[in-house]
């Protein structure tokens, strides 16, 4: 004889496991995938007790956009924030960054990640300019090669992260830039 074990007192009983994935045409018995009828059909499973609701808490303002809803709005902006940054540098990023950070992470993290491309992009430019500045004073043509190879290679660089930020921002997900090419200028600020 078996008997049932016990449970401590005011816990719930285990749920029972279900298959995971689809199902197929031996477990609906036709001939197709189709959709399981639910709580929405008006029918509960008899087997399955009703699941115990746990308490909701807030969203950490840290995930990533899948744990959180993302408005139209703040993927439109995130992605004006990217292109004003192409275009512009860090100004209309920052704009953003200033006027909507408070409201949303995932305006906050999209508008410093422009922020930080362009102002290292910024830099990197400064940069050249002084070793293009450097090799004149040897050779003009050394200067032009090295000087335009560079800007050209640098601007390439950050226009493809960029562009990468734009894409993740039409998506509404979060795109990490790798540490060696975007200093941290601007960090993020959680309040």
């Amino acid at each position: 004889m078996t008997s049932k074990p016990t449970l401590p007192a005011g816990e719930p009983p285990p749920l029972p496991r279900r298959p995971v994935g689809p199902r197929t045409s031996r477990q609906t018995g036709s001939a197709g995938l189709q959709p399981t009828p639910g709580p929405a059909a008006g029918r509960e499973p008899p087997d399955l007790p009703a699941r115990p609701t746990a308490p909701r808490r807030p969203a950490d303002p840290r995930t990533s956009g899948q744990a959180q809803q993302v408005r139209d709005v703040d993927a439109a902006a995130a992605t004006f924030g990217y292109l004003g940054a192409i275009f512009l540098g860090p100004i209309i990023p920052l704009v953003i960054y200033l006027l909507r950070g408070r409201k949303s992470a995932f305006m906050r993290f999209h508008a410093t990640t422009a922020v930080n491309l362009s102002l290292t992009a910024a830099v990197y430019g400064i940069s050249c300019l002084i070793l293009g500045g450097l090799l004149l004073l040897d050779s003009i043509t050394v200067a032009l090669v090295i000087g335009l190879t560079l800007g050209f290679a640098l601007w390439l660089t950050m226009l493809k992260y960029l562009i990468r930020g734009v894409i993740a921002a039409n998506r509404a997900e979060e795109f990490e830039v790798p540490s060696w090419i975007c200093a941290r200028i601007v960090t993020l600020v959680t309040r």
